[in-house]
C-alpha cells in the first residue's frame, strides 16, 4: 500500500463514472449522495437535486469531499481517492448548457431539451461545480510500482 501520484489520482478520477459527495450539515454531521461526475473548465461536476440536502448544506458551509473507489474482486487491487474543496450551485446559461452537453458526452445520451428547461430558467440548475483545492489517494501498489487496473 502506498500514497498514489497526481496522476494517479487524475487518471482513477476522469476514468471514474460514480462519486460520492459529502457535504456538511448544519448540526455537523456528514451527508452523502452519490451522483456522475464530469470534468467542465477544470472542476468536478454533477447533475444533483438543486432543492435537496446538499444544496441546504453547502449555504451553510460550502466544503465538499469527493470520494473515489475502486476495489476488485478478490480485493488484491484497490484505491480510495478523496478530493477536498469548495462547491456551489451553477447559475450561468452558458456553463449550464456546456454542462449538460458534458454530460451527455459522459452518459452517451442527448441531454439537449433538459439542457434548454435550465438555460432558459437558470436559478433552477442541478449544475453542481466542486472547485478542487486537494487531492489524496492511497492503492494497492507497492512502493516503487505502477497502479495498474
Amino acid at each position: 500500500m502506498r500514497a498514489m501520484t497526481e496522476n494517479e489520482i487524475d487518471k482513477l478520477v476522469s476514468d471514474s463514472n460514480w462519486a460520492t459527495i459529502i457535504t456538511v450539515n448544519p448540526d455537523g454531521s456528514p451527508y452523502a449522495i452519490e451522483a456522475t461526475p464530469f470534468d467542465l473548465e477544470g472542476e468536478v461536476c454533477f447533475m444533483i437535486n438543486p432543492n435537496g440536502t446538499t444544496k441546504k448544506n453547502i449555504e451553510n458551509s460550502k466544503a465538499v469531499l469527493l470520494k473515489y473507489t475502486l476495489a476488485g474482486k478478490d480485493l488484491t487491487v484497490w484505491a480510495g481517492v478523496s478530493l477536498m474543496g469548495t462547491g456551489g450551485f451553477v447559475h450561468d446559461p452558458e456553463r449550464i448548457s456546456k454542462g449538460w452537453d458534458r454530460l451527455g458526452k459522459v452518459m452517451g445520451a442527448d441531454y439537449s431539451e433538459v439542457s434548454l428547461k435550465f438555460v432558459k430558467n437558470p436559478e433552477r440548475s442541478p449544475l453542481f461545480a466542486v472547485k478542487v483545492r486537494e487531492k489524496t489517494g492511497r492503492c494497492s501498489a507497492k512502493a516503487g510500482e505502477a497502479f495498474e487496473y
